[in-house]
């Protein structure tokens, strides 16, 4: 749903403003923490595409030209400018991607005191708003189709050192031909030194984002921080709900509820991506697919109730690159499931040992308080009868 209802009218561009000579502003489209995307036309050719515009809520406003962009106090100017150069580069990032399921950068210029991004314009809507028209979860079969749409785009993205960071129904477009589209990688960055991104501060979803993400664990950023945030999407998708947060007490298998119908190689897809630890997730979007392939499954988890049973705790796990990071084997899911519920009638058979041992413990101590109310009167008897022996 627009939003322009919601915006100061001085925030966005015109209607019919062209830019850099070749693109008209048709409408406006959606706004982020850092920029305006509008739909425009090619002046020369009349081709449909978006626009990206480099605009900080709270910190930018618009001169009295409509037109150019300004900082609003002049002690943000220094924190704008680094943060322009990065939008400069998130659009040079996404231009070397190349793959049907992620949205295209065409071209890039600064003018108006900012810089805008031109990339497709996608027919058709997010994932969160299909989710809302149609006021049900996707089908099995659909989230398979969006799932293994999305592993083959972050298999791009993951294979040229960038992490997207903000993985969520409301990044995921599908057009009218059902095909999938990751876009709005303003919170990605490339690999870079931990010195150079520490003092970088990394806007995140909650819900979506793992623990070395909301704790600003750079350094252990990888393909597994995208991955928790696919679980999480897949988990919307298949329940309409908002993925459990990863820090909150609650955070269990119990939490996560869903519909009947969902299989169970698709819930084991979920409580494997969102697992707290990253040793636990799996390491590359290959690892998942193969996984769906139903020929492996991962060594060390059998279902969501490992999330925190003899599990170490996320700022305690293994850095990735470790020889403790699990890898997968082959066995079937059927095998694994079936692992998994021997274990758990262990647990119930050992469970009620011990209950039984307990009650006749308790039962025993009951006899031997019993047995000892008995014998009281006797002593008392025994020492009458000295005493009157003593008396004679």
């Amino acid at each position: 749903m627009s939003e322009t209802g919601l915006l100061e009218p001085t925030r966005l561009l015109p209607v019919d403003t062209v830019l850099h000579g070749k693109y008209r502003v048709q409408r406006y489209l959606s706004s982020g923490g850092y920029g305006n995307t509008y739909a425009v036309s090619s002046v020369d050719f009349g081709q449909r595409l978006a626009v990206k515009e480099f605009f900080i809520r709270g910190v930018n406003h618009r001169d009295t030209d409509q037109l150019t962009v300004k900082v609003s106090n002049s002690e943000n100017v220094s924190m704008f400018e680094k943060q322009l150069a990065k939008f400069k580069r998130e659009a040079e990032r996404i231009s070397s991607l190349h793959n049907d399921h992620i949205v295209r950068v065409h071209d890039c210029s600064e003018e108006n005191g900012t810089a805008y991004y031109v990339m497709d314009y996608i027919d058709g809507e997010s994932l969160d708003a299909r989710l809302t028209r149609m006021r049900k979860p996707l089908s099995d079969e659909q989230a398979r189709r969006v799932l293994m749409q999305l592993l083959d785009a972050l298999r791009t993205v993951h294979a040229h050192g960038i992490w997207h960071l903000d993985l969520k129904p409301a990044n995921v477009m599908i057009d009218q031909d059902n095909r999938v589209r990751l876009i709005d990688f303003g919170a990605s960055k490339q690999a870079q030194s931990v010195e150079e991104s520490m003092s970088t501060t990394l806007c995140y979803t909650r819900g979506y984002a793992p623990s070395e993400q909301i704790r600003m664990q750079i350094d252990r950023f990888g393909p597994w921080t995208d991955l928790y945030a696919l679980g999480a999407t897949l988990y919307h998708l298949l329940t309409c709900h908002r993925p459990p947060e990863v820090d909150s007490d609650e955070y269990s298998e119990a939490v996560f509820q869903f519909p009947e119908n969902v299989g169970d190689t698709l819930r084991h897809v979920v409580f494997w991506l969102m697992q707290p630890t990253i040793a636990r997730r799996p390491k590359s979007a290959d690892e998942v697919l193969s996984l769906l392939s139903g020929k492996v499954v991962p060594t060390d988890v059998a279902d969501g109730s490992e999330n925190s049973e003899n599990a170490e705790s996320p700022e305690n796990a293994d850095a990735p690159g470790d020889d403790h990071i699990p890898t997968v084997k082959a066995e079937p899911l059927e095998t694994q499931f079936h692992k998994r519920d021997s274990m758990v009638n262990r647990r119930q058979h050992i469970l009620a040992v011990i209950c039984i041992i307990g009650a006749l413990l308790l039962l025993a101590a009951w006899l031997f308080s019993e047995h000892l109310k008995t014998l009281q009167p006797v002593r008392n008897v025994d020492t009458i009868v000295i005493e009157k022996k003593a008396d004679v």
